[in-house]
């Protein structure tokens, strides 16, 4: 059946606009033309054990054929909970409950919700502000984007999200303000480029929570399952040790997590929340619920073990952990280039902070789309990273983000740094 002339014009004008992928495996995907390419974002950082593998396409199928779909204001269904008791027991106390979601943008609004009621539950229905933290990015949908501090993505839907309660703030300065909540990427990437906390930053974070009775939401949906090298990214982050060997961000723990992207390893659609035993009893009590169509669906739930046990099976973390000194190491070149300030990041977690003149810190100008154009000439040669901007003041500021998926080994990190660096070289010089 021919399409209708309006609707292929616009279909042949996306496909003409970037490249149709066709297939994929390991850490390559190949497009409609038969060129191959080294995908160095794990697809939209969710491709964390890379792509094609037996074992998730078995699980997937075998799910599908066992139970598609359990209406989830009805039913919970068995790979639902076992999902659900297999990630708590991961991850440890005090979390005691997960709301499963489909997408991380998804989860953030849950966990809005969540600070809303619990905070009406306890008593202080006035706190209702969500503070933020500029630079920080959670997700496409107009209420986290109500909570995303990044003008770029953010601003051209200004007259939509305004209604919400938030308010902007350093994360340094003190605050007094009732607050349902503060939010923040535990090592921001999209907006700010991989810039890692500085040691004690959960510890005051927590202080700060603390002192006004809001929750802390640790956003980790990019972070989180292996990506840094251990589960979540505050996790790692609390190991770090003070010059006199103390560990101030050891005791800090976030009161809600979301989490998405690599939970379902770019198989299936599965995100949530996690909150501690004292929220979840609090919600009970105010008669909270929280259902969606595909929310914990059987078949990204299945996918959702078979991911936790593979992490475990093969270590993944440990593994991150072994091989990023060499992806570290690769990367550091790079600093080599006028262009680049600075290689900073944890785990498989990179970014590349590129500037017009890097002594003064002088950004390129926006119009020049040096970010863009990188990334450009890196798919052209045939790797896959991501362009970032906004990292100085919301609009300028370029970086390049570098994120295989975790079976990616010491050859491809190589073939990413050269590939990047002679991006940068034909481009900024």
């Amino acid at each position: 059946m021919a399409l209708p002339k309006t609707l292929s014009s616009n279909i042949e004008q996306i496909a003409a606009k970037r490249p149709v992928l066709r297939r994929a495996e390991g850490v390559h995907v190949v497009d409609s033309d038969g060129r191959r390419y080294l995908d160095a974002t794990s697809g939209a950082f969710c491709v964390q054990l890379g792509y094609t593998r037996p074992d998730l396409v078995r699980t997937v199928s075998e799910a599908a054929s066992r139970l598609p779909h359990a209406r989830p204001s009805s039913f919970e269904s068995e790979d639902g909970l076992a999902y659900q008791r297999e990630l708590l027991v991961a991850v440890g106390a005090p979390y005691s409950r997960a709301i499963l979601t489909c997408s991380g943008s998804e989860a953030v609004e849950v966990a809005l919700k969540i600070a809303y009621r619990y905070q009406r539950a306890i008593g202080h229905p006035e706190r209702k502000a969500i503070r933020h933290l500029p630079g920080h990015y959670h997700g496409a949908t107009l209420g986290a984007l109500g909570v995303t501090g990044l003008g770029a993505r953010r601003g051209p839907y200004e007259g939509l999200v305004g209604a919400l309660p938030a308010i902007q703030e350093s994360g340094e300065a003190p605050v007094a303000e009732p607050a349902a909540a503060m939010i923040l990427e535990t090592i921001p990437a999209v907006g700010l480029g991989v810039p890692v906390p500085h040691l004690g930053f959960l510890s005051h974070i927590r202080a700060q929570c603390d002192e006004i009775g809001a929750l802390w939401i640790a956003d980790e949906v990019l972070t989180g399952f292996g990506r840094v090298g251990s589960l979540f990214a505050w996790q790692r982050l609390g190991e770090r040790h003070a010059p006199n060997g103390a560990k101030p961000d050891s005791e800090a723990r976030p009161d809600l997590i979301v989490f998405g992207k690599g939970a379902g390893a770019g198989f299936a659609p599965l995100a949530g929340v996690l909150m501690t035993d004292q929220i979840a009893q609090a919600l009970d009590a105010d008669g909270f619920t929280h259902h969606q169509t595909y929310g914990g669906n059987p078949i990204a739930c299945a996918v959702g073990r078979r991911v936790l046990r593979a992490m475990v099976e093969e270590m993944i973390e440990a593994s991150v952990r072994a091989a990023e000194p060499w992806l570290e190491d690769d990367l550091r070149q790079l600093q080599k280039s006028r262009s680049v300030r600075q290689a900073r990041g944890l785990g498989y977690l990179w970014g590349v902070e590129l500037m017009d003149d890097r002594r003064s810190g002088r950004p390129f100008p926006r119009e020049q789309r040096i970010a863009e154009r990188i990334a450009e000439s890196c798919r052209d040669r045939g790797v896959l990273v991501h362009a970032g901007t906004g990292s100085v003041d919301g609009e300028r500021g370029d970086f390049i983000l570098i994120a295989p998926p975790l079976v990616a080994h010491r050859g491809d990190f190589k073939t990413i740094a050269e590939t990047v660096s002679g991006a940068i070289s034909s481009v900024a010089g």
